[in-house]
């Protein structure tokens, strides 16, 4: 699977943009909810499988 490199944002840098903390993100993974790609050992989000995090899963 070919994944294009500008479309890829490591975990920190997701939740700060999305305003929600990185252990949270981790959480969605880990439900199922959200995927990544391991990369040399760092987690990446695929910014444009995941533009935003999904409104269902949002905190308010």
């Amino acid at each position: 699977m070919k994944v294009e490199i500008k479309h890829l944002m490591n975990i920190k840098n997701y939740a700060d943009r999305e305003g929600v903390t990185a252990s949270y993100i981790y959480k969605l993974i880990k439900e199922g909810k959200m995927s990544s790609f391991v990369i040399d050992g760092i987690q990446f989000i695929e910014t444009d499988k995941y533009p935003t995090i999904p409104v269902a899963n949002r905190r308010k």
